[in-house]
């Protein structure tokens, strides 16, 4: 049996799943925003901090 010439219009995607990885794309950039501003937030804190009143912490010990 000799194989059918493709049919451009049985490949295309349904609408529904289009907009659906739409959705997803645009999700994941927001998320990858927020996260970049966030850190960013968090250096500019953390530069803000004054460092001289921070604890020093004994931590040195081995845990055998």
């Amino acid at each position: 049996m000799l194989p059918l010439p493709l049919q451009p219009d049985r490949l295309s995607m349904p609408k529904g799943l289009i907009l659906i990885l739409i959705m997803i794309v645009v999700i994941v950039i927001y998320t990858i925003a927020k996260v970049i501003s966030y850190n960013r937030l968090s250096e500019q804190q953390w530069k803000e901090v004054d460092k001289s009143k921070l604890k020093e912490w004994d931590d040195e010990d081995d845990w055998d």
